[in-house]
C-alpha cells in the first residue's frame, strides 16, 4: 500500500499549492479547517488587500552595535500562547512562555583573515577559523551545514525554530567545516560552493527506532553541502552520514531550492518569497527488530511583504517517520507521529520590535489535540 503524498497535492483556492496527506487524511484536514474556513480566509483576504503598491523592504534587519571590535547583536521575545485544543482555540490551554533569550558575538568584517561567532547565553554554537581568498575553515561548536540558510531556523514539516522537531531545533555540534568558494561573480550575481563537514554524531540502539538527537563526543559524522545560486535563486543539496551503532549507518540527504524577494519584478509580485525543500532519513536497523527503514520531512514556505511593516507567512510541510515503503509514507506504520502543519503568521516590525501572530493546523494520521496559537511579541538587535 503505497501512501500518496505529494508536496504539492492540496490546492488553497488562488492557486497555491501546498504538501499533504493521503485522500483519507485529506478528507480529516477538510473537515477540521472547515470550522475555521473563515479565519484562514479573512487572514489571506487581509494580505492581499495590503499587497498594491509597495515599493520597498518592509522589515528591518537588526545591525546590532559595535564594541571593543566586536558585533554584538541580540533577541530577546516572550509568547502568549493557547495550546492543546483541536479545532477551537478557546479551548486551548493558555501559557506565558519565552523562545529567545539570545545574545551574538562576532569579530567577521571583510577584511578580517581570522573570524569568531558566538551565541553566549545559552551557548547554542560558538565558531572561529580563517579565511583565505577561496577557502574558509571553522571549529568549535559549528552549525551543521545541512540544508537552506539561515542555518539557525530549519522549516522541515511546516514548523520553524523551537517547534520543528525533525532535526535538533538549533542544529550545531562540535566539529569543523571546511569552506570552498568555487565560484564568486557578484558582477554576474552567480555563486558556487561547497561546505564539507566533520562534527560528532549521535548514537543509538539498532533494536529501536532511530532519529537525530544529542551527539556523542566518541561519534563522528561526515557530510558535505553545494550551493548554487544566480541572481534571485539559490539552490542547496546536502548529505550527511554516520554510524550510530557499530555495523549500523544513519545515511540524511536532501534538497532546498529559495526564490528571494524580486524574483518576479512584477507589480505586487516583487514583495514575494519562496523556500521550498526536503529531507530523507534513512536508517540501517536490526534486521530481526527493525529492518531498514525512512523518515521523510519537506516544507513549502511563502513570504510576503505588506505596507506599514507587515509580512504575511504560510508555511506548509509533511513529517513522516518509521516508513517502509517509498517514496514518503508507509500506510502500515502510520501513527500520531506523521503529520501535516498548516502555519501562518502575520509578523510587525518597527526599530528592532516585532510582533507576531501565529496559527498553525496540525493534522495527524491519529489525530492529536496539538493545535496552537501564539502572540509573540520581543525586540532585536
Amino acid at each position: 500500500m503505497q501512501r500518496t503524498v505529494k508536496f504539492a497535492t492540496n490546492k488553497l483556492k488562488g492557486g497555491v499549492e501546498m504538501g499533504g496527506l493521503e485522500k483519507g487524511v485529506e478528507e480529516k484536514i477538510m473537515s477540521k479547517v472547515g470550522g475555521r474556513r473563515f479565519f484562514v480566509l479573512l487572514t489571506l483576504v487581509v494580505a492581499l488587500a495590503f499587497s498594491g503598491g509597495v515599493s520597498s523592504a518592509l522589515s528591518e534587519e537588526s545591525k546590532g552595535f559595535e564594541a571593543f571590535g566586536l558585533l554584538i547583536n541580540g533577541k530577546f521575545d516572550v509568547s502568549f500562547e493557547l495550546r492543546e485544543f483541536y479545532g477551537d482555540p478557546f479551548q486551548g490551554k493558555p501559557s506565558l512562555t519565552n523562545y529567545h533569550k539570545f545574545i551574538f558575538i562576532s569579530r567577521r568584517k571583510a577584511e578580517d583573515k581570522f573570524f569568531f561567532t558566538a551565541e553566549v547565553i545559552e551557548r547554542y554554537f560558538y565558531e572561529f577559523g580563517a579565511r583565505f581568498e577561496k577557502v574558509e575553515i571553522k571549529f568549535g561548536k559549528v552549525l551543521v551545514p545541512f540544508g537552506a540558510d539561515p542555518l539557525f531556523h530549519h522549516n522541515y514539516g511546516g514548523l520553524t525554530g523551537f517547534d520543528q522537531k525533525f532535526v535538533p531545533f538549533v542544529w550545531s555540534e562540535h566539529g569543523g567545516v571546511f569552506t570552498s568558494h568555487i565560484l564568486k561573480k557578484p558582477d554576474k550575481k552567480l555563486i558556487l560552493s561547497n561546505d564539507f563537514f566533520l562534527v560528532n554524531a549521535p548514537g543509538g540502539d539498532p533494536a529501536k527506532e532511530f532519529s537525530l538527537g544529542k551527539a556523542d563526543p566518541s561519534r563522528f559524522a561526515v557530510g558535505d553541502r553545494v550551493k548554487f545560486g544566480y541572481s534571485h535563486l539559490i539552490i542547496y543539496g546536502s548529505l550527511y552520514w554516520t554510524q550510530y551503532a557499530k555495523g549500523y549507518n544513519f545515511f540524511m540527504w536532501g534538497g532546498d531550492v529559495s526564490l528571494a524577494y524580486g524574483f518576479l519584478p512584477y507589480s505586487f509580485l516583487k514583495n514575494l518569497s519562496l523556500k521550498a525543500g526536503f529531507a530523507y532519513e534513512n536508517v540501517e536497523g536490526d534486521p530481526k527488530k527493525m529492518g531498514n527503514y525512512f523518515h521523510f520531512s519537506d516544507y513549502l514556505r511563502i513570504d510576503y511583504k505588506l505596507p506599514l511593516n507587515l509580512t504575511f507567512r504560510f508555511l506548509v510541510g509533511t513529517k513522516t517517520m518509521l516508513n517502509y515503503k517509498y517514496p514518503f509514507y508507509d500506510k502500515d506504520t502510520a501513527d500520531q507521529n506523521d503529520e501535516t502543519a498548516y502555519n501562518f503568521a502575520l509578523i510587525y516590525r518597527r526599530g528592532g520590535f516585532f510582533t507576531q501572530f501565529q496559527y498553525v493546523v496540525k493534522v495527524e494520521a491519529k489525530e492529536q489535540k496539538d493545535d496552537f496559537a501564539r502572540i509573540m511579541v520581543g525586540f532585536e538587535f
